[in-house]
């Protein structure tokens, strides 16, 4: 197991958008606040981020096809949508080591720079990155990070959400076939964070209260009443990220207020649609 001895949950996930500014004021209109805009030093690449306490979401679009994009061009001729997780790390040295060990590739450590566009003046936030061969996490896009400054990035005027939203709980993703991948996902994750149910298989992160859900296309319409299974390029794909809220009914209240569409499932969780939230399912469950 190499997850719960140096990575501590999910950092960030990502999505890839096809219109920048369009996916910002598109979630603002969902009710979230959103970071002034990072550019990536040395990409063609900007974000917006959607901060919580302890995680994370980040909006990503290309803004100058000049320049290396780090795949996020191609990424995109298959449709906008969720790219990938970002794992939060503590020793990258020692997840790098023990990924060798298991006889993976490993590229980094990287240094990632962006400059933040704040009304004073510009910042410059610093990451260190870690990626790794792809059957370490088949058939999600994964990669570590560790913040080197994140009193930048987490202030408490970007933490709080209009929509009630208050982190991540969980994020879903669909493959061909999810038991293929239980012995990579078990030699990463550690056996006992890998539970196989009726119809999905389930990864619960340690030392986080994160999960990671992995379904197939057929269980779409099972989990997600009302969406209809798309025939999509890519054989997976990032399908819903669950969002926890303290008060649904607050939640609720603000989506018929400013006429955003949304399923209710019970009196426990409200479903946004996909051509809402730059092709994933947007849900928010109480908590």
């Amino acid at each position: 197991m190499v997850f719960g001895e140096t990575l501590e949950g999910i950092d960030h996930l990502l999505i890839g958008t096809a219109q920048l500014e369009e996916a910002r004021h598109g979630y603002m209109r969902l009710g979230f606040q959103l970071t002034p805009r990072g550019k990536h030093i040395g990409w063609g690449t900007a974000n917006y981020c959607i901060m919580f306490p302890d995680d994370y979401l980040e909006l990503l679009g290309i803004v100058d096809g000049q320049q290396d994009t780090n795949g996020l061009d191609q990424f995109l001729k298959q449709g906008q949508g969720g790219l990938g997780v970002a794992f939060r790390g503590n020793d990258l040295s020692k997840t790098a080591a023990l990924l060798q060990g298991k006889g993976h590739n490993v590229e980094g450590l990287n240094v990632l720079k962006r400059i933040l566009e704040l009304e004073s003046g510009e910042v410059m936030p610093r990451f260190e990155l870690l990626r790794y061969g792809a059957e370490v996490t088949p058939g999600i896009a994964s990669f570590a990070c560790v913040h080197k400054t994140p009193e930048i990035v987490w202030q408490p005027q970007w933490v709080n959400h209009p929509n009630g939203a208050t982190g991540i709980r969980r994020v879903v993703y669909v493959m061909p076939d999810p038991s293929e991948t239980i012995d990579n996902y078990a030699a990463f994750f550690g056996e006992d964070a890998v539970i196989v149910s009726d119809g999905f298989t389930e990864i619960h992160l340690p030392s986080s209260s994160h999960v990671i859900r992995l379904i197939t296309e057929e269980d779409m319409r099972r989990f997600y009443p009302g969406i209809e299974p798309q025939n999509r390029v890519r054989d997976c794909y990032m399908a819903a990220i669950h969002l926890w809220c303290d008060d649904i009914r607050a939640t609720e209240a603000y989506f018929d207020v400013y006429r955003v569409a949304c399923h209710k499932e019970g009196d426990q969780r409200l479903r946004l649609m996909e051509k809402d939230a730059c092709g994933v399912v947007l849900a928010f469950d109480a908590r």
